[in-house]
């Protein structure tokens, strides 16, 4: 019961610190490589400091996850805090009597089998937006701005050009999106 709880949690704490990035400078002062890698990693750690202590070591996993797992990506004072900040939110024992919400309105479920956790956040997860990342709904501005340039870029890239421009001239649109 307390594995799938706390794995659920550093799941969110995953899905949060890389959809982060989106947001650019407001998510994150300086871009972090975070990846699937780092969650298996901490998942194996987070077993087997479970299988090796009676009771849930809370300190020492916020330390592993926030200093070194996570942490060991970030270069920035601020970044830092706010990783250790999440951790400590997000990891407490709180969550192992239900009482963590983990966005607003979205509780930590309780154990489950994989269909109904797909199930829960199927229903139970909020709609995406800054809020989900503790930021100002102003955040996403940003994100919505520098997507739309580029699909207008991409789609203008994608019209034909007479010949005398040379270059990519000759290539044709399918070729193009093979290209992307």
């Amino acid at each position: 019961n307390e594995f799938k709880s706390l794995w659920f949690a550093l799941c969110y704490f995953h899905a949060v610190v890389c959809e982060r990035r989106k947001f650019g400078p407001q998510g994150w002062n300086r871009s972090y490589p975070y990846n699937i890698g780092d969650l298996t990693i901490s998942v194996n750690v987070l077993y087997n400091y479970l299988e090796s202590n009676p009771k849930v070591p809370w300190t020492d996993l916020r330390y592993l996850f926030g200093e070194i797992m996570y942490g060991g990506h970030i270069t920035d004072d601020w970044d830092r805090r706010l990783c250790k900040t999440y951790l400590e939110e997000y990891m407490k024992p709180d969550m192992l009597e239900g009482d963590l919400l983990l966005a607003p309105g979205f509780n930590i479920p309780g154990s489950m089998d994989y269909q109904s956790y797909h199930n829960y956040l199927d229903e139970e997860l909020p709609p995406e937006s800054p809020y989900l990342y503790g930021l100002h709904p102003n955040a996403e501005i940003g994100f919505l701005t520098m997507t739309s340039e580029h699909l207008f870029r991409t789609v203008l890239e994608m019209q034909p050009r007479d010949g005398a421009s040379g270059g990519a001239a000759g290539m044709t649109k399918e070729e193009k999106v093979k290209g992307l």
